[in-house]
């Protein structure tokens, strides 16, 4: 029973203190983290209805910057030095940036894909051979929806120094499709088959000309080349399957002939016995 009471009232102060600073540490980490995610989550709100891409790449810096802080703040907290913190933080970043600099990179072209903006979120682009829908684009990546719904994760250091192409920018698309008919069709009545057609459907652009003309003379055909533009929300590829389709169709009804892949077999004489 003595030794006891000489434990607490040798050691209870001790662990007093001890108790109170792990508190304190304790607090600003958790307040921290609280912090930082009303803030991020306010930043998110303020730029959402901006561009959402900006929105939520600013908020993840937000909350990373915050816990940064939060974390430095509770080692002081807990008797570390500050100085000597930022200076372990300071060569240790160094390290890390060697060891990482791939996905440092990554961060510093969303950064830069940020201020220059050449997407946003729901364009339609296409880079590095993929095309699709932009979803999101955070610290490291951007993610890419593809025609068949599924997603394509690119670093962002291989974006910023691609060539980026936007097709969203405009609201028209254009169809471009070739025609091939036999060397007796008429050439006029073609055309004036496949412009009829066109202009017969509802999503074509009729600010814009429609092109019909010879593109090559082939040993069975002659090849036409068509191009006409579409309001790209009802859908380019839709309108090209229209497209073909009915003048298929007319070209059918009007007589006017399709060639077709020819494969000529010569087999001498002697070969028959």
């Amino acid at each position: 029973m003595q030794e006891l009471q000489t434990f607490i009232s040798e050691y209870l102060p001790w662990l007093r203190v001890v108790g109170l600073v792990l508190l304190k540490a304790s607090l600003i980490v958790v307040l921290g983290w609280y912090l930082a995610r009303f803030l991020s989550k306010k930043v998110h709100k303020i730029l959402h209805d901006r561009d959402e891409i900006l929105a939520n790449f600013a908020s993840q810096v937000v909350f990373v910057v915050l816990m940064v802080v939060c974390a430095i703040s509770a080692l002081g907290a807990l008797g570390v030095q500050t100085a000597s913190i930022l200076a372990v933080v300071g060569t240790a970043g160094l390290a890390i940036a060697l060891a990482l600099k791939d996905s440092l990179s990554s961060i510093a072209s969303g950064i830069i894909l940020i201020i220059l903006r050449p997407f946003k979120k729901g364009d339609t682009i296409e880079v590095n051979g993929i095309s699709g829908k932009v979803e999101s684009l955070n610290l490291f990546n951007t993610f890419i929806t593809l025609p068949d719904d599924r997603t394509a994760i690119l670093p962002n250091r291989n974006i910023v120094t691609a060539n980026i192409i936007n097709a969203t920018k405009s609201p028209l698309g254009r169809v471009d499709w070739t025609c091939s008919v036999g060397h007796g069709s008429d050439i006029e009545r073609v055309k004036e088959i496949i412009i009829s057609v066109i202009y017969s459907l509802d999503n074509v652009n009729r600010d814009r000309e429609v092109f019909v003309g010879i593109n090559e003379l082939t040993t069975n055909s002659i090849e036409f080349i068509v191009r006409f533009w579409v309001k790209r929300e009802d859908g380019i590829l839709k309108a090209r399957s229209m497209m073909i389709e009915q003048v298929k169709k007319e070209l059918d009804s009007q007589g006017v002939q399709i060639p077709y892949q020819q494969v000529d077999v010569h087999i001498k004489a002697d070969e028959c016995k």
